[in-house]
């Protein structure tokens, strides 16, 4: 029976050529039942055999009403194939079962495999990690014979009666790398290119009743070399597998233009529909086209019919006056209805889609969204889950898009691939912006000896690049939310991305077209870099540019990172061509596993045995969010600064400054409140009342503030709040969306001086050789040892306060970041304190109320000496001073410069008032607030992927250990910082070549180390293999000097009382 196809442009009307994809690989057009050769997975011109062109994504159902409904499970003519199939694993194709696919094969010994599910992921081979490197050495279009696992994957089903005289499609939603497959022992197709669907008609192959289908999957392939992605390299069905059955007559494909006039007020739709028949008349045919006004499908504000006929391509246009706009802010979307009818004007298909009216361009070297530049507060997003890799449920994207506009992410770039089709249904309807991105990496090819030239200049390769680019396209093109197509990532460049940047222009005009590579050439409509510093990003948008900077990747969020994220912002702000970034990235791409006693830790590469040794380590880890969703500490500092609202205030006269750093809504949304906090209570509060502030506008306001006279001698602080007034989608009423604090000043005590000596006890003093213990009747014991020039016992009503220290420190355990910068190495000098320094000399100092004891040392690896005064003083407090000299100009940065001590492992409780409650650095410590703040110690270690630096407090004027008898304060001369670990702080240090988990190798202990700190230098996070923390955040080989008290007092006792007695 003789197939046509009648293209219907729009929803009706006008004539008009329809552009339709050019599919450049004309040996492929036949189809081929021959049977494959098994040479294609080595062929680069060979990508498909059999495939239906790329289409725009939909389900079809059979009815309005099911259409509207949109659950696929309810249509008659759908079928999924996910669940158990049965399987058979091979380490390569040799080894593999060659007539599986043959009916009758006895699959008896066959397990049992559940899809979608990489096979990595249940126990078959091992997933691979690396970065950037192929898990082969690169020499395209060849990959391994002897390494190459294969998948065999069978099972039955049925075909329902219902569905004679229908086509029936299969789709693949995903797989990797390249298959084949059959229907009743008989060759289908192949197919590569793992992240689009691959569809197949496979009407002629079926029996009623009872079927068969076999799938034969090939870890590597030739399109491995354009799939080098930094991720885990798994393998199998990790999308689903589903069935259709589709009328003779079908909706083939529809293209959606849903734009703006050039006033942003009115909407133009155009919508380019191709119909497929297989029927020699389609005469009596009808399309009817719905537009709604929401999802509810009950307010029709257009609707057409179209009878086909024998005329090619009609096209229709249309406009709406006053239409709501869609962006990430405000995601309005109406709702097409598309219904094919047959000649008895019975519907027979109905489809439904999104809309978004918007329109995206560029100019005057920016970005622009309905008319107005737009800042992206973005992230990179892998499809990832710990237990079935790739395979991602409807819950677990839900999960992800509350949890971003939880912390005010607006924008999202699908690295490196297209995402499942229903995560842009949900970006559309929830507001966030997607930048949609081809399946194309070739990261690996750096290292081929001609670099990556050898394939993106490569004519025998432009098939297979404009192939992803325009299966992506095609698929997706109808979703609102894509405002940008990127062409790939990290692929080098070349002549196939202008080829492919050419054809996806011509079929896409509505959206720019942007490549990272590409930097300033003309196939890229937007400069696109990864990790450019704040000086380079700043030179650039200082030249004016035409094209906007947009940082593809920034701040990388590898373990303890995302420092000086702030500082970026600043910049982004100041400059209109620089519109934001998309930190790398979302969520820790780890495996969940068990050691041999049972406890769960997050996995990464090294852990899965000697099959594939090569790995790029915990590289996996740099996510805002663990693999489970659960939050990292450094998402608090992204959502702080993400912030659409900000705060400036004037203690000088009251004077509050808000400002909406919306792109499109004002304020009215928001409930705004202000506190006075001191000593860890509310002191008074009240609310703001606003007008609504456009978007980039600002209000100034007085605030009605309590008389300075009204507090105490305490430090008091205003908070300023911005609380959603209603519950929106994903967001509860209530959640707080912005906030800031201003100091209100620090006010003296206003009781007189007291007279230090009278309220000091008479110290009695025993002094030998080796030590002096000084005992104060009410307040317990001390013991100096003269000969080591630290501190043997502290005693407080009868309890040991110490176990060892305090004692010089100026290490920190690496992070990633450090490890990346070769900090380990560079400032190993300052790591051991008790063998790099050599005691010189010690003086011990007595009085009847105090004695001192100054232990000098120098240190054998530079002229530098170290000052340490200890002063027990009769009041029972330890005051400590401690300074360095460093003399010579050449000498690295001190990673930080403190003390520790290790007091006892009941010592399980903690206060501090300062920055929190999560962890804080110097670079990283705008989204924490001054407050009081309490927990236990263990509380305080995040277990990070490989343990590192973890759990520190800044701008702390006291912290406080305490049991349930008795607490040492330790309150610093000025700011101090500083953190606990119950736990010896070494634990967290690096081991070369050791594999440590956070969850397995750091616990509890009998004993708690605490790092009193004048300052450790800031986590950086540029990048996490050569960047250092800005030098701003950095300690250089300098003079350093800090003093801080050690004060014991009875449990219950109140703490600020404490510091204002002890800190005089």
């Amino acid at each position: 029976m003789k197939s046509f196809i009648v293209s219907i442009i729009g929803v009706i009307i006008i004539l008009k050529t329809n552009i339709l994809a050019v599919d450049s690989h004309s040996v492929l057009q036949e189809k081929n039942n021959l049977g494959p050769t098994y040479e294609e997975w080595e062929n680069p011109q060979i990508f498909e055999i059999n495939r239906e062109p790329a289409h725009a994504h939909f389900i079809p159902f059979e009815s309005k009403k099911l259409a509207v409904e949109g659950v696929s499970e309810k249509s008659k003519n759908y079928q999924s194939l996910n669940g158990t199939w049965k399987f058979n694993y091979s380490k390569n194709p040799d080894s593999r079962s060659k007539d599986f696919f043959k009916l009758g094969t006895d699959l008896s010994s066959w397990d049992d495999i559940i899809i979608p599910c990489n096979w990595e992921m249940q126990g078959y081979g091992t997933p691979i990690y690396l970065d950037e490197e192929y898990p082969f050495p690169p020499n395209p279009p060849f990959v391994p014979h002897d390494y190459n696992a294969v998948g065999s994957y069978v099972r039955t089903f049925s075909i329902p009666d219902n569905w004679d005289e229908q086509e029936i499609i299969i789709q693949f939603g995903g797989v990797r790398s390249a298959f084949y497959f059959w229907i009743n022992g008989k060759f289908v197709g192949y197919s590569q290119g793992s992240k689009t669907p691959a569809e197949f008609k496979i009407t002629s192959f079926l029996n009623p009743g009872k079927n068969s289908i076999a799938v034969e999957v090939y870890r590597f392939s030739d399109g491995s070399y354009l799939e080098g992605q930094d991720t885990w390299r798994v393998s199998g069905l990790e999308r689903d597998v589903i069935l259709f059955a589709r009328p003779k007559t079908h909706i083939k494909d529809f293209f959606i233009h849903s734009e703006l006039d050039d006033n942003f007020i009115n909407g133009l739709l155009v919508i380019d529909l191709e119909i497929e028949s297989t029927e020699t008349n389609i005469q009596g045919h009808k399309i009817q086209i719905e537009l709604f006004e929401d999802e509810t499908f009950k307010n029709s504000i257009y609707q057409s019919v179209l009878e086909l006929t024998s005329k090619p391509n009609p096209h229709f246009e249309t406009t709406f006056k006053h239409v709501r706009k869609w962006t990430a802010e405000t995601p309005n979307l109406y709702y097409l209805q598309i219904s094919l009818l047959n000649s008895e004007n019975n519907i027979i298909e109905s489809v439904t889609q999104q809309v978004g009216f918007k329109r995206v361009e560029i100019n005057n070297g920016q970005l622009l969204m309905n008319g107005k530049a737009i800042m992206f507060r973005g992230v990179n997003r892998h499809e990832w889950d710990p237990i079935t890799g790739r395979a991602i449920t409807y819950e677990s994207m839900i999960e992800d898009i509350s949890l971003m506009k939880k912390n005010n992410i607006n924008a999202v770039r699908a690295s490196h691939y297209p995402n499942q089709p229903i995560w842009y249904e949900l970006c559309n309807k929830y507001g966030l912006y997607v930048i949609d991105e081809a399946n194309i990496e070739a990261h690996g090819m750096r290292f081929h000896k001609d670099g990556y030239g050898v394939i993106s200049n490569d004519p025998n390769w432009k098939a297979a690049w404009l192939d992803r680019g325009q299966r992506m396209l095609e698929r997706d093109k109808n979703q609102p939310c894509i405002i940008m197509w990127s062409m790939g990532n990290e692929a080098g460049d070349g002549k196939n991305f202008e080829h492919l940047y050419k054809w996806m222009k011509e079929r896409d005009s509505s959206r720019p077209v942007v490549y990272q590579p590409a930097w300033y050439e003309s196939h890229t409509d937007v400069v696109f870099p990864m990790y450019r510093g704040i000086e380079f990003i700043s030179k650039y948008a200082e030249k004016n540019q035409d094209k906007p900077l947009i940082l593809c990747e920034f701040a990388h969020a590898m373990g303890n990172s995302v420092g000086n994220l702030q500082d970026y912002w600043n910049t982004f702000e100041k400059y209109p061509s620089l519109q934001g970034g998309f930190i790398w990235d979302w969520v820790d791409q780890t495996i969940l596993k068990s050691n041999d006693s049972g406890k769960e830790y997050w996995a990464y590469g090294g852990d899965f045995g000697p099959e594939f040794s090569e790995n790029d380590s915990n590289f996996c880890a740099n996510g805002l969010v663990a693999a489970d969703r659960s939050l990292n500490p450094h998402i608090h500092e992204v959502k702080k600064v993400y912030e659409p609202v900000k705060f400036s205030f004037s203690k000088d006269n009251n004077i509050l400054t808000i400002e909406n750093k919306y792109d499109f809504i004002d304020l009215s949304h928001l409930v705004f409140t202000w506190e006075i906090m001191g000593k860890g209570k509310m002191h008074s509060s009240g609310k703001i009342t606003l007008s609504r502030i456009d978007p980039g506008s600002k209000e100034v306001i007085t605030l009605s503030l309590p008389e300075n006279k009204s507090f105490d001698n305490a430090e008091y602080f205003l908070n300023i709040k911005a609380r959603l007034e209603e519950g929106q989608p994903l967001l509860e009423k209530n959640h707080p969306i912005a906030w800031g604090q201003f100091k209100l000043g620090t006010f003296s005590s206003i009781s007189e001086a007291r007279n230090r000596q009278n309220d000091f006890d008479f110290l009695e003093i025993l002094e030998s050789d080796a030590e002096v213990k000084i005992t104060n009747h009410n307040k317990g014991s001390i013991i100096f040892d003269k000969l080591k020039g630290s501190i043997i016992s502290w005693k407080f009503i009868g309890e040991e306060l110490i176990q060892s220290g305090p004692e010089a420190n100026f290490w920190r355990a690496p992070t990633d970041n450090d490890l990346g910068n070769g900090m380990p190495q560079r400032c190993a000098m300052w790591r051991d304190v008790e063998t790099d320094w050599e005691l010189v000399n010690i003086d011990i100092q007595k009085s009847d109320y105090l004695v001192k004891m100054i232990a000098e040392s120098k240190h054998n690896h530079s002229s530098s000496t170290l000052r340490v005064e200890y002063t027990f003083e009769g009041n029972g407090i330890l005051s400590i001073k401690q300074s360095i000299n460093i003399v010579q100009n050449d000498l690295p940065e001190l990673p930080r410069f403190g003390m520790k001590l290790t007091l006892p492992g009941h010592f399980d409780q903690l206060s501090w008032f300062g920055r929190g409650p999560h962890e804080s650095y110097w670079d990283r410590k705008t989204s924490a607030a001054i407050d009081l703040y309490s927990g236990l110690v263990w509380e305080q270690t995040f277990p990070y992927i490989r343990p590192q630096e973890t759990g520190h407090k800044t701008d702390v004027r006291w912290m406080v250990l305490s049991n349930d008898k008795v607490g040492l304060m330790a309150a610093g001369e000025n700011l101090i910082e500083g953190s606990v670990h119950q736990y010896p702080y070494s634990d967290l240090d690096y081991i070369p070549n050791s594999q440590k988990h956070g969850k397995l190798d750091i616990r509890p202990k009998d004993q708690v180390d605490w790092l009193i700190d004048y300052k450790q230098m800031g986590v950086g996070g540029d990048n996490s293999w050569g960047a250092h923390p800005h030098e701003q955040y950095t300690l250089p080989a300098q003079n350093y000097e800090f003093s801080f008290q050690l004060i014991p007092f009875k449990t219950a006792s109140n703490l600020f009382e404490i510091y204002r007695q002890g800190h005089h």
